[in-house]
């Protein structure tokens, strides 16, 4: 498996957080409440999972190599990644903060919890279309196979660091519980 190939693997269980969050956003515009678990969880996974374990990789591994590689011909580009990946950080820590007071009903910190979540789920899902179709398709040209197989080798090193694939299924449940508290919420009852 290539590196690219990882990182977008990791990519489609972040879709799947992406998705249900904006389920969420939805149901709070029109009044319903999801519950508060969903948004806790969606932060834990957006700082661990998205943040700490995948945005590392491509930030400090994949990107670092590239720019040393190109010196500096891809700086601009590798520059609009990192400044999303730094807004994306500023929404959850917003989405955290307005999570924390979200049982109080405070219309205050809902309006606060709605002006964060819309901007981080269209953000973080243009981000991850222009890595998936294009960044990584031109990652993959640069890199030779040696580099490709390196890189990997530090991604698995990662890997290991964090939890292994213990720490992806972690996080992989955490997805998947968030998506089932979203549909029980739009399942109609019988």
């Amino acid at each position: 498996m290539k590196t690219t190939e990882v990182l977008v693997k990791e990519h489609v269980l972040i879709r799947q957080v992406l998705d249900s969050l904006s389920i969420a956003r939805e149901k709070l515009e029109k009044g319903d409440r999801p519950p508060k678990e969903v948004f806790e969880k969606a932060v834990l996974f957006s700082k661990n999972f998205a943040d700490k374990f995948h945005h590392y990789k491509e930030e400090y591994l994949l990107f670092g190599l590239l720019a040393q590689k190109k010196e500096g011909a891809l700086d601009l580009e590798i520059g609009a990644l990192r400044y999303q990946h730094e807004r994306c950080r500023h929404f959850v820590a917003e989405i955290k903060n307005a999570v924390d007071g979200y049982s109080s009903g405070n219309e205050i910190i809902i309006t606060t919890l709605l002006e964060n979540l819309a901007p981080y789920i269209s953000l973080l899902r243009r981000h991850i279309y222009m890595e998936d179709y294009v960044f990584f398709k031109m990652a993959g040209k640069e890199l030779s196979d040696d580099e490709d197989r390196a890189l990997l080798g530090q991604f698995e090193n990662e890997d290991k660091r964090i939890g292994g694939k213990d720490f992806y299924e972690k996080y992989k449940k955490i997805a998947l519980e968030i998506n089932s508290m979203m549909q029980e919420m739009t399942t109609p009852s019988v």
